[in-house]
């Protein structure tokens, strides 16, 4: 057969497009582990959001298995990126400093009014260290992250306000939105005004009252919205951030915007209230030691980051009160639908807390080595029901290997905090809720036995861990000496598939009964 330069042309042009296409396709780094191709536009992905766009963790547990792999190799639009699916290798990225390293996504930047990466969470280097040192030990001093009476003092007052609501009812027209007059409350809301006001006695040594708290459900709201709108790969708005400027309602990026800036403008309002009548020199809270260290820096340059200077301090204060309103208060909506399911851990709840308190006063932190079936309840939950599915994205700093494989810098690294909360050759029987894992033979708590990771591990860890589980502890052992758990008539009991997926897991908004016992 006789070809003409014509064809012969058109035969290399298909195949010169063919090869660049192969090569677009499923070129990666050498010795990169296994993944699906990189498809235009959005790499894998859109590969993601095909399987399952509710849930995109499911999806990468899907890919891993089809892949049959621990590490899965992905480009995330132009971003390589491994998805770590197993308890030691987690571990293993958790404590290593070359993985501590955050990726530069639209993400972080569009939570701050100019787009400039501040805070904690989303940064990296040695500012970043900076500022975590800073202020992990100044909070500190007024109980942040430790044992501190005041602090613990403080946070049962709140609670006995939390217990009066739920006795009475509502008494302000803004608590009517997330409580009836026969006694219901929606989950989460009614917890936010709780959780902020504990970590507002750390940050400015004061409160909101009952009376004013609709800021507060108000910023909560933001916050969740923050949380459940976003995703652990940071939406297309960080792959292709151009894209908001064409579908910024398809992308979600207008409602993203607005709930973080919300949730900024109440932090602002504290801070500004405080410097108001802040005295240099006189230190009455953490906001005090931050406004005396400002005026002693000085900046290295007008578009430093990091230097100590208002809106790094609005950001860096949003990293800590973001995880307490939204985070704590979500984790708490999780287990009491589980409790809902499971009574029969209620009823144990409650009859270890009669026989080691009483009713005449409430749980303390005391209590807490004398309660260890409270406090393995709570760490079940946690584990079965991980908040941040992924963890928070980190990168790696420098080229180097894992498990065999190479990964280069800048590499992104997704670890399924989820699947392996669900690993069963680490739990044997993960899908079953069981506080007694957590026990030894003589129903004592054994940290041991407790290998999860639900606040991550190493510099990376949350830095809010402690502050956390000591006000959950408080909380959950509260609620369940002074109620009983009930649903509406005629409801069914919770449909634990039916959870939303964002950056967290979250129920949607339910309704409960706290019936006093």
């Amino acid at each position: 057969m006789f070809i003409t330069p014509t064809i012969l042309i058109w035969l290399l042009t298909i195949g010169l497009i063919a090869y660049r296409c192969h090569r677009s396709l499923f070129d990666r780094p050498k010795n990169f582990p296994s993944g699906p191709p990189k498809l235009p536009f959005l790499g894998g992905y859109a590969i993601m959001l095909l399987l399952n766009y509710r849930h995109l963790h499911k999806a990468a547990n899907q890919l891993c298995s089809f892949y049959k792999t621990k590490m899965l190799g992905i480009y995330l639009a132009d971003f390589p990126a491994v998805i770590v699916n197993d308890h030691a290798l987690v571990k293993e990225v958790q404590t290593r400093v070359e993985f501590d390293g955050r990726p530069d996504l639209f993400l972080a930047r569009l939570r701050e009014k100019n787009f400039k990466l501040r805070g904690i969470f989303f940064t990296q280097g040695s500012d970043w260290k900076e500022q975590r040192r800073f202020i992990l030990r100044h909070q500190r001093d007024y109980g942040f992250g430790r044992r501190f009476d005041e602090l613990e003092a403080e946070t049962n007052s709140e609670i006995l306000t939390l217990i009066e609501m739920l006795r009475y009812g509502p008494k302000y027209a803004h608590e009517e939105e997330f409580m009836t007059k026969d006694g219901y409350v929606m989950c989460p809301n009614v917890f936010f005004a709780c959780f902020a006001n504990a970590f507002l006695h750390v940050l400015s040594g004061e409160r909101i009252n009952r009376e004013d708290a609709a800021v507060l459900i108000e910023t909560g709201k933001f916050a969740l919205t923050f949380q459940r709108t976003t995703d652990d790969y940071g939406t297309i708005n960080s792959l292709r951030p151009w894209v908001r400027h064409i579908f910024p309602n398809l992308t979600k990026y207008r409602t993203i915007r607005e709930a973080s800036l919300g949730v900024n403008r109440f932090i602002e309002s504290v801070i500004q209230k405080r410097l108001e009548t802040h005295e240099e020199g006189h230190e009455r809270c953490f906001l005090d030691l931050y406004f005396n260290k400002m005026k002693k820096t000085i900046p290295r340059d007008e578009d430093d980051r990091f230097t100590f200077q208002h809106d790094q301090l609005v950001l860096g204060i949003v990293d800590f009160f973001f995880p307490a309103i939204s985070g704590a208060t979500v984790q708490i909506a999780l287990l009491l639908e589980r409790l809902l399911w499971h009574p029969e851990v209620v009823r144990k709840m409650q009859g270890e807390i009669d026989d080691v308190v009483g009713h005449g006063r409430l749980p303390s932190l005391d209590d807490r080595i004398n309660l260890p079936y409270t406090e393995a309840t709570l760490r079940e939950g946690m584990r079965i029901d991980t908040l941040v599915p992924s963890g928070i994205a980190h990168m790696a700093t420098q080229d180097t290997t894992l498990s065999g494989y190479d990964i280069p810098k800048d590499t992104v690294l997704l670890l399924g905090l989820d699947y392996i909360h669900m690993q069963k050759d680490v739990w044997g029987d993960p899908e079953n809720f069981r506080p007694e894992r957590f026990l030894d033979h003589q129903g004592k708590l054994s940290l041991a036995k407790d290998v999860s990771v639900p606040f991550g591990a190493g510099k990376r860890l949350c830095a809010g861990e402690t502050f956390a589980r000591n006000t959950m502890f408080l909380i959950v052992s509260a609620l369940v000496q002074n109620f009983n758990l009930k649903q509406r008539p005629g409801e069914k009991l919770p449909d634990l598939g039916k959870r939303l997926t964002g950056v967290i897991i979250s129920p949607p908004d339910y309704w409960i009964r706290f019936e006093p016992r």
